[in-house]
């Protein structure tokens, strides 16, 4: 699906106007609802492709990623479809670790020294995804790259960017036509 179709398709299906507050404590005038762009079989497909696309342009440059990471819950489904697509295993990033059972923080296999590339939905001001990146770090993985579905352009870039890594969206809210500042 051409990439301008598929940003058409992903505001049909997920953003909605309104007062929200979002994860950040910022209010917005708008939210992309990742669970019902991540829900829909046609827009999930398209999103995981062109992920894919992103995630493999960066591999020809020379750059192997040995799994992918994806923080609960929001970006799982995305890591599931993206290591089906592109046969990389991948990692689910608790927010805290179970208190039960195995206690883990990390679901899946892994092995210190992995380079990893986080996957995250929507990118705001960068908390959620650098929260999973420093857990990931701790761990002693090697945090190579981010790559979301939309970067809201509110600070998340250069959060990421400060934490030594690069994001890489597949949409801006620009480029979606949906950029403006909070109400007042």
């Amino acid at each position: 699906m051409e990439r301008g179709r598929l940003g058409e398709l992903l505001l049909e299906t997920a953003y909605l106007e309104g007062d929200f507050l979002l994860r950040s404590g910022r209010r917005s005038r708008y939210y992309l609802d990742k669970y019902l762009f991540e829900t829909d079989p046609k827009v999930l497909r398209g999103i995981i492709l062109g992920l894919a696309e992103m995630l493999r342009e960066r591999q020809a440059s020379g750059l192997r990623y040995e799994r992918l990471a994806a923080p609960e819950l929001g970006a799982v489904s995305l890591a599931a479809a993206l290591s089906l697509e592109i046969d990389l295993p991948f990692l689910i990033v608790r927010k805290q670790s179970k208190d039960y059972g195995t206690a883990k923080t990390f679901e899946g296999r892994w092995r210190e020294g992995e380079k990893l590339a986080v996957i995250e939905d929507v990118v705001t001001s960068g908390g959620a995804v650098l929260q999973a990146v420093d857990r990931l770090r701790e761990a002693g993985m090697d945090v190579v790259d981010v790559f979301c579905v939309v970067d809201r352009e509110e600070g998340g870039r250069e959060a990421v960017a400060e934490a030594g890594l690069e994001l890489h969206a597949l949409f801006t809210s620009g480029s979606l036509g949906i950029g403006s500042p909070p109400p007042e």
